[in-house]
């Protein structure tokens, strides 16, 4: 499969994972957690395969993407993009980054389900809900991510 083949693959299992209702045992909120974690972990490799995408169209050698991203071995336009996207603090980029972090984390990145019996304590969006917006603006930026290996 090529890089391209397999980012496009991971973005839409990301999709599948976030479109699969978790049900409602009693094992419905570890499976929702499951689900979503799993959905981010499905970006981080579709992040990491575009970057290999670009790298090897630049001939680059072997590297971490998050290295790529923030010492890039030469400028280029698709990951100065990238790094830009990173910058801005309200940027799918940076909140996918943030989430990732959050992931790697000991304490994970989804958090348990609000119960009707529950207080809720903040109004924050739901990690689904944030997933499925990253997935769509990284959807979105593909092809400009994309143009140099096209023109090779």
């Amino acid at each position: 499969m090529s890089h391209q083949g397999r980012t496009n693959q991971l973005l839409y299992q990301a999709m599948l994972l976030l479109d699969q209702p978790a049900g409602n045992d009693e094992h419905a909120d570890a499976r929702h957690r499951a689900l979503e974690e799993g959905a981010l972990s499905m970006l981080e490799m579709a992040l990491e395969s575009v970057i290999r995408e670009i790298a090897h169209t630049c001939r680059w050698p072997q590297a971490h993407w998050r290295t790529v991203l923030e010492q890039p071995p030469a400028p280029v336009a698709e990951i100065e993009l990238l790094r830009g996207l990173m910058a801005q603090p309200e940027s799918w980029l940076a909140r996918l980054l943030h989430l990732l972090d959050r992931l790697h984390d000991e304490s994970g990145a989804a958090q348990l389900q609000r119960h009707d019996n529950m207080i809720a304590s903040s109004g924050h969006e739901a990690l689904a809900q944030q997933l499925a917006r990253c997935l769509d603006d990284f959807r979105a930026l593909l092809p400009r991510l994309r143009e140099t290996s096209y023109e090779w």
